[in-house]
């Protein structure tokens, strides 16, 4: 766990004009950001695991003491993993507390409710003494529920803050499933080899 404090000169900020479409700059106040962050793994036995993060945040503009947009009052992980043989899997749950968007050059404009994203994993390595020995397959799910909070506003206007028919709302993005192979060491090599021998191969037979 840790504490910390944070001071840093504010960045440049963008916003863009509804009515003309154009994009313009402006300096932002210098930031002031404190809080507390947790983490630890306890260990269940069997093969299971369970990791537990949390953090507090304080992230405002000197002065002001109005919020930094997206910096999240709060955030929960939680996640298990399992491992048996050459099986391992992983399931995990994060919560981003509420946070907030700016509305052109007004902080602290638009709340963003708290929302949570669920992922999963499932790994194979192989183990037993093959050509194929260390190459790890991978299944993954991320956003499993399918979810589409809302994550960010653009408002319509800067002349009131309250929800307008023309905001741009960013929303999680849905369900995707990926599926990877990693090969590792001499396996990696013989591979790039074979793949460059092949792609040579085939270049002579088109000149051909």
């Amino acid at each position: 766990s840790d504490v910390f404090f944070i001071k840093a000169q504010g960045p440049y900020a963008s916003a863009q004009d509804p009515t003309t479409g154009e994009t313009f700059y402006y300096l932002s106040s210098n930031t002031l950001s404190k809080g507390f962050e947790a983490e630890g793994n306890i260990v269940v036995g069997h093969g299971v695991n369970v990791y537990l993060n949390g953090t507090l945040l304080s992230a405002k503009y000197k002065g002001s003491d109005l919020w930094v947009a997206n910096s999240p009052h709060d955030t929960e992980t939680i996640g298990v993993t399992y491992l048996h043989k050459n099986w391992d899997l992983g399931f995990f749950n994060k919560r981003i507390g509420q946070m907030w968007n700016d509305n052109g050059g007004i902080n602290q404009a638009v709340a963003i409710d708290p929302f949570a994203i669920t992922n999963l994993y499932f790994n194979y390595t192989v183990k037993q003494a093959s050509f194929l020995r260390g190459t790890k397959f991978r299944v993954a799910v991320n956003n499993l529920t399918d979810s589409h909070n809302i994550i960010g506003v653009t408002p319509a206007s800067t002349k009131t803050n309250l929800p307008q028919p023309g905001d741009i709302l960013s929303l999680m993005a849905g369900r995707s499933v990926s599926v990877s192979s990693k090969l590792i060491g001499d396996r990696a090599v013989y591979a790039c080899l074979a793949a460059a021998a092949a792609g040579k191969r085939l270049l002579l037979a088109n000149k051909e």
